[in-house]
């Protein structure tokens, strides 16, 4: 098989015909004001061509490929300032929590990366457990990343975004890829098989969004289970993931759960839209 994991002190290497073109980073080493996750970095197609971002000079709280929330109850497990609806403004106000990784289990014949982590607000209080498995698979010429969290609240707990606080448009949480410096500007595609400046996105229901290079040499596409709205950037910054809390909050009492669950599909060049379909659904 062409596919190979390779676990060391703080995560799980992916090569595909011995080349990496993927790094899970189960214990990352970042600010307590990024909020610290376990994340994807770095992201690249099968031919090398880079695909995700980490720590740009922008929003350094953007750490490639991760699960990340603005709004979880009275933490921000996004990273950075949280907006606050009486200012209308983005404040420091010390709620940057973290997710933090508790076991870690890999199948490397299967392609999954088993974890369970906790999230838990700045004092250290938990607010969540999560069971997170990611899968690595080959598709043709490109290669397939599903990861699916199921998390179960140990208290109430809120999920929103900036959007459901009150700055419209901003309605960004969840699985969320950070694109590489050379997607700026990038076009994108959501099922139907016509390119548009992927900012015209935002806000978008759609199963699935595909985001192409300008330079054509790549792109990158997101599926879900079923039509949800999309949090796209191309031209203050490169970005995109579904957004659950794009217009609405989920509440959860002690002992519910969330599942997130999202299909990546890395490919060299522009895959038609049957071709995408067939991977994505």
């Amino acid at each position: 098989m062409a596919l190979r994991l390779e676990r060391d002190a703080t995560g799980i290497e992916i090569r595909l015909d011995g080349r990496r073109v993927a790094r899970y980073v189960a214990h990352p080493e970042t600010e307590a004001f990024e909020s610290p996750r376990p994340y994807v970095y770095p992201l690249r197609t099968r031919g090398g061509v880079e695909l995700a971002g980490f720590r740009p000079a922008d929003h350094t709280w953007h750490h490639g490929l991760s699960l990340a929330i603005a709004e979880a109850g009275p933490a921000n497990l996004w990273g950075g300032r949280s907006f606050d609806r009486d200012a209308h403004a983005y404040l420091d106000r010390g709620d940057n929590g973290r997710m933090t990784t508790t076991s870690l289990d890999v199948d490397g014949a299967s392609g999954r990366i088993h974890s369970s982590l906790d999230w838990t607000d700045a004092s250290g209080d938990l607010l969540a457990t999560e069971e997170r498995t990611l899968t690595a698979s080959e598709a043709g010429e490109g290669w397939l990343l599903d990861w699916r969290s199921v998390v179960s609240a140990a208290r109430p707990l809120t999920l929103g975004s900036p959007a459901t606080n009150g700055r419209t448009g901003a309605g960004y949480g969840g699985v969320f890829l950070r694109l590489a410096p050379a997607f700026l500007g990038a076009r994108a595609d959501a099922e139907e098989g016509r390119e548009t400046p992927a900012d015209d996105l935002l806000g978008v229901r759609a199963r699935r969004l595909a985001v192409t290079a300008p330079d054509r040499t790549a792109t990158v596409a997101l599926g879900v289970p079923a039509p949800a709205p999309w949090f796209v950037r191309s031209l203050e910054y490169p970005g995109f993931g579904p957004a659950p809390f794009f217009d609405a909050e989920t509440r959860l009492a002690a002992g519910e759960s969330v599942e997130f669950a999202v299909r990546l599909v890395a490919v060299d060049g522009v895959p038609s839209a049957t071709q995408l379909a067939a991977v994505l659904g």
